[in-house]
Order: C-alpha cells, then sequence, then structure tokens
C-alpha cells in the first residue's frame, strides 16, 4: 500500500490545484520554425535551438536573460539540443551533426558529422560525455566521448527503440531513454545494462543531484530515483492528461523536491515535494505546445512550438 501513495497523492492534487506564476510573459523571437531546447550559464546569458526537419535549424543567443535574442547560427538541418558543461563549454546536436563551443570563443564549431537525427547530449565536464540518437522510434544509439578528449568517440551503444534523453547524475553513471527503452552505464560508458522501465516513449531524464533523479514519457508517465537510477518508482502511470491526449515533453528540477514539467496543450506542471503533487501554470497559453523548461536561480525560460518562447520566475 505504501507503494501507492505517491499515485494517490498526484491524482488527488493535479487535477484540482493551480498556481499562478510570477512574471509569466511571452517573448517575441526573431524566428516561427519550433523551438527544440533551451540552457543558460548564468540568469543573462542563454541559447536555444530548434529548426524545421530536413529543411533548416538555428541557434538563438542572449544576453539580457531572455528578454531579447539574436540570430547566432544558422544551420540547414534541424538543432535538437543544447548545454553547457560546468566550465563553460557548449555543445548542440541536431539532425547529422555535434556543434562545440569552447569556453569563452563567441563561435561555434563542428565536433562530429555522423548523419545520426541526435537528440540530446551531455556533457559533465569538457573531457568526457554522451549523445544519443535514433529515428521513427528506432535505430537507438549512445555515443560515449572521452574521457581524455571530449571529441574522441569511445563507445557506441546500441538500443532498438530511438534514445531522446541522456544525462550524467555523477562522473561515471549514465542514463539514457527512449521508446520503450532505458539505459544505466555505472562505468562512464564502456557497459552497460538495460532498465526494466518500459511502455511509454520517455522524452526527459533529470538529476538535480546525483542521487535524485526524474524521468517523464510521452504518454503521460513520471519516474522517480534516489538512487542515482538503480531503481525507479512511479509517480504517475502512464495515460492520459485532462480531457484531451496531452504528452510531456520535458522536465527540470532546480532541487529534489522543486521541479518543472511541460508538454502539449498548454502543460506547464511545478511540483514542491518531489513529484508528490503537481500544480498546473493557469498562466501557461492553452495553445502552446511546449517543448523545453530551464530553471536557474530562481529564473525559468520555456520552449515551444512555432516559435514560442516564455519567461518566468520560480
Amino acid at each position: 500500500m505504501a507503494r501507492l501513495l505517491p499515485i494517490l497523492l498526484f491524482l488527488a492534487a493535479c487535477g484540482r490545484e493551480e498556481v499562478s506564476l510570477t512574471a509569466f510573459r511571452e517573448i517575441k523571437l526573431p524566428v516561427t520554425q519550433d523551438l527544440s531546447a533551451v540552457w543558460f550559464t548564468d540568469s543573462l546569458h542563454g541559447t536555444v535551438t530548434g529548426g524545421t526537419a530536413w529543411a533548416s535549424g538555428f541557434l538563438l543567443s542572449t544576453a539580457d536573460g531572455g528578454q531579447t535574442w539574436s540570430i547566432d547560427t544558422t544551420l540547414n538541418r534541424k538543432m535538437e539540443h543544447v548545454m553547457f558543461s560546468p566550465n563553460g563549454q557548449g555543445y548542440v546536436c541536431g539532425q547529422d551533426m555535434m556543434l562545440y563551443r569552447p569556453s569563452g570563443d563567441a563561435h561555434w564549431q563542428i565536433m562530429r558529422v555522423d548523419y545520426q537525427w541526435f537528440r540530446c547530449v551531455h556533457f559533465p565536464t569538457n573531457n568526457y560525455g554522451a549523445v544519443v540518437s535514433g529515428g521513427d522510434f528506432s535505430g537507438g544509439q549512445m555515443r560515449v566521448f572521452g574521457p581524455d578528449v571530449f571529441w574522441r568517440l569511445d563507445t557506441i551503444h546500441e538500443a532498438q527503440g530511438e534514445l531522446e534523453a541522456v544525462w550524467y547524475p555523477d562522473s561515471t553513471t549514465i542514463i539514457a531513454v527512449g521508446t520503450g527503452w532505458a539505459i544505466r552505464s555505472a562505468d562512464g560508458g564502456q557497459s552497460r545494462e538495460r532498465l526494466h522501465l518500459t511502455g511509454d516513449f520517455f522524452t526527459s531524464v533529470h538529476f538535480p543531484d546525483p542521487f535524485t533523479g526524474y524521468i517523464c514519457g510521452n504518454s503521460g508517465t513520471i519516474l522517480k530515483t534516489t538512487d542515482t537510477g538503480k531503481t525507479w518508482i512511479t509517480l504517475r502511470c502512464g495515460g492520459p492528461v485532462g480531457k484531451r491526449k496531452k504528452g510531456f515533453r520535458a522536465l527540470w528540477f532546480s532541487t529534489p523536491e522543486r521541479g518543472w514539467l511541460v508538454g502539449d496543450n498548454g502543460i506547464f506542471w511545478r511540483t514542491t515535494d518531489g513529484g508528490n503533487s503537481w500544480q498546473q501554470a493557469t498562466d501557461a497559453p492553452k495553445d502552446a505546445d511546449f517543448t523545453d523548461v530551464y530553471v536557474m536561480d530562481g529564473h525559468g525560460w520555456a520552449t515551444a512550438k512555432e516559435g514560442r518562447f516564455f519567461v518566468f520566475e520560480e
């Protein structure tokens, strides 16, 4: 009975409780194509990726906390994800290619052209990291780089389903998730095991500390671990959200207790108790299909399809 408690608390709360966000505003961007990801290195400087599959891609940058944006880089393929290591080196991945930007440099450089649909990249330091790929719900791969030189490919792990997201909880552990698949490596990517997590297209994974992590799925699943991904509990089973079927796209936790989850048709949820209960943001427009969310030092930013971008306060 105790294992059902988080689910019961969630079901009781998610349909009744709402929250109004502080300073929630939509910001006009110089593009109209879909936005895919956002990352900030501090409260002022951030990067957004996006584009149109097989046609165009772009990187946008801001130096004023997301109030104004400029087109940083244009490409001929859609860019899916962006992140920066704690040392300030940037990484971008998307259709066919990976880019990087050395710390203190203003220009992005080609890191790798692989003709894979790279979905997500994570480098916990400048020396090593991983990127996951796949398309049409199949052909998943996790590429591990380093540990000595960040651009040197070390290992490739295959998965039957598309891999959509990846994260390093600590220096040796990697968690990658996707279409009915979840992979864990405890030795920096030299080997891997498949976790017993199925039944959803897992779209996002995030660890606010080395022990506590969360996964969400497009069909409504929310999972949690407190032992660096060895075991997971179900906070929410997959299923429709609200009257219409809505998909979860991304989540982000600023602490093990405080987190955000976004998705289609205005899904913009907040938890302050480690995912046991959630509140829907009343300010979030119901016609926005959110794709990513990022929170730092009390400031929040969210991307959506059709070039829509939002700022808020935590």
